[in-house]
């Protein structure tokens, strides 16, 4: 399930299973490098994809299958950079910005740690994978408490009256919306209402 906080909850069936990478090279003054060879690696599979960045030091991958990646940044005169356990998650760009120190290519300076960064637009959210959905607790086992997970998300405790209170679900506001501005996706489908959802979700 991928949680937005613009009131949008994409549900993490849906077919899009794409991220992607992006930041900038710099060496250790902070000034912008060019044609520095810059590789990401799926650990998983190890599927391999390079580039070079561009002349502002700027490179980006698009369209990565999810999984956890190594980024490695090369260049005669400087030492390789390793940055590993970046998470590339379902329709999100992670932000990978490298600094290179001068010394021989057969140095490394490896990085570890998974950025969290987005630099390619305001959308806030949060990632729940298949695994953990199965095992958060959940005290009605409806999805609308997960969506609480999302960062800017919250909710009113439930009344225990109504058609939603008995189905579990609560009424969420993202980053002070009304509930009525929210919308519900699954499989690409598309409902205006928590009953609707739930309906084209079984």
């Amino acid at each position: 399930m991928y949680l937005e906080s613009q009131g949008r909850i994409v549900s993490g069936f849906a077919q899009q299973t794409l991220g992607g990478i992006n930041g900038t090279v710099m060496d250790s003054s902070g000034a912008a490098m060019h044609a520095v060879t810059v590789a990401a690696r799926n650990v998983a599979t190890n599927l391999k994809l390079s580039k070079n960045s561009n002349n502002d030091g700027s490179f980006s991958f698009v369209d990565l299958p999810v999984g956890i990646y190594e980024v490695t940044f090369t260049k005669d005169g400087f030492k390789t950079g390793v940055y590993s356990q970046i998470l590339v998650d379902v329709g999100r760009t992670t932000t990978v910005n490298a600094s290179l120190q001068p010394g021989e290519v057969s140095a490394m300076v490896t990085v570890t740690g998974t950025s969290l960064l987005n630099e390619v637009d305001t959308t806030n959210g949060y990632t729940l994978d298949s695994r953990l959905i199965e095992n958060v607790p959940l005290g009605t086992g409806s999805f609308t408490q997960l969506a609480l997970l999302s960062p800017g998300l919250s909710a009113d405790l439930l009344s225990g009256a109504g058609v939603n209170a008995g189905l579990g679900n609560q009424d969420i506001f993202a980053n002070g919306q009304r509930d009525t501005s929210n919308s519900f996706s699954f499989n690409s489908m598309t409902a205006s209402q928590i009953q609707r959802a739930l309906c084209a979700a079984f």
